[in-house]
């Protein structure tokens, strides 16, 4: 059912959920940078969730697909904005009987917000039972300063935004990105990490790299993630789609039991 979800700033989001039966755990699905809620990953997931019982929802980030916004604007506190608003939509009732539990999957940058949002509202307004990270954009801006060196960085913020050139797609990206990001200490992450976490990365990927999970799998203090490396795996996993959902459904299966 497509939804809807008006913002306080004037914008919306836009979405999908599907509810087959009342208090089902649902899975969220969080999409990566410059991708969308009808994305490969998002479909084939909601296929195989929804026929084992889950609900699935799935939602654009501002600045991608159908929702408002604009793409240079893009920060992680507006993606957790997001991520807010959507789990309060379906805590309302207003998609339909809020499910009792979240399963988050979000993918690149969207393991990113899965993460943060697992760490800073693990119960309220939904309680998260588990958080699937699929190559997930650990410390994505450190990545990209390093990459562009002290003169980039320096005309970055002088110019005010910075264009980048990725596998798929060009893109602006708004040095308040940078700026943001400091709120969100990667450290805070391996401390106070609680929800259990499913990691699932690529051996080949060469756009997030696989070390980022391995070291968050080892080094992670409150809790011990769980990390699958996918053999040959790239970014987007889709020739794996089978492994990544049978890794999936197993972990749904216990943690939302």
């Amino acid at each position: 059912m497509r939804q809807t979800i008006e913002l306080a700033d004037g914008g919306r989001l836009v979405g999908d959920v599907t509810l087959e039966r009342a208090g089902a755990p649902l899975a969220l699905y969080l999409h990566g940078l410059g991708s969308h809620r009808g994305g490969t990953k998002a479909t084939w997931l909601e296929q195989e969730l929804v026929a084992r019982g889950y609900g699935f929802a799935r939602f654009d980030f501002r600045g991608h697909g159908e929702s408002s916004g604009q793409f240079d604007e893009l920060t992680l506190t507006r993606l957790l904005e997001d991520v807010a608003a959507v789990t309060a939509h379906l805590a309302s009732g207003r998609a339909g009987a809020p499910p009792r539990a979240l399963l988050l999957i979000g993918a690149s940058l969207g393991g990113l917000a899965a993460a943060w949002h697992a760490l800073l509202a693990p119960r309220e307004p939904l309680p998260i039972a588990g958080q699937v990270l699929i190559a997930p954009a650990f410390r994505l801006l450190e990545r990209y300063l390093a990459a562009i060196g002290p003169e980039g960085r320096a005309r970055w913020e002088r110019d005010g935004r910075f264009r980048f050139a990725g596998p798929w797609f060009e893109f602006d990206l708004r040095f308040a990105a940078v700026v943001d990001a400091q709120r969100y200490a990667h450290a805070r992450l391996l401390e106070e990490s609680r929800v259990p976490a499913l990691l699932l990365h690529g051996s080949a990927d060469e756009t997030t790299p696989l070390e980022g999970s391995v070291a968050f799998a080892r080094d992670c203090r409150a809790q011990r993630p769980r990390l699958v490396t996918i053999a040959g795996g790239d970014h987007r996993l889709t020739a794996a789609r089978e492994q990544l959902c049978d890794e999936i459904v197993r972990f749904a299966e216990g943690v939302c039991r």
